[in-house]
């Protein structure tokens, strides 16, 4: 017999590892630029992160971008491969 509970377990760690990869952007950001963002402001979608903050808090996280970068595809093993 089809057991569901299984079954469902498949999505909940798919759920925890985009609430990793949201967190350790929101917390690379702050460790490099020093400013907090939400998680739930954060969309990761195929390998890339999308920021939805204010422009001006945009501009300096793309000025820091390459170092974030750096720092996020050691602490996600490349699952994070930009930043937009």
């Amino acid at each position: 017999m089809f057991d569901i509970s299984k079954y469902l377990d498949k999505f909940k760690k798919i759920s925890q590892s985009r609430n990793f990869l949201k967190n350790s952007v929101a917390e690379t950001i702050k460790e490099i630029c020093n400013i907090e963002i939400n998680p739930e402001n954060i969309d990761i979608k195929s390998g890339i992160a999308r920021i939805k903050e204010k422009t001006i808090i945009k501009s300096e996280i793309f000025l820091k971008k390459i170092k974030i970068l750096e720092n996020l595809i050691k602490k996600t093993k490349g699952k994070i491969t930009d930043i937009l």
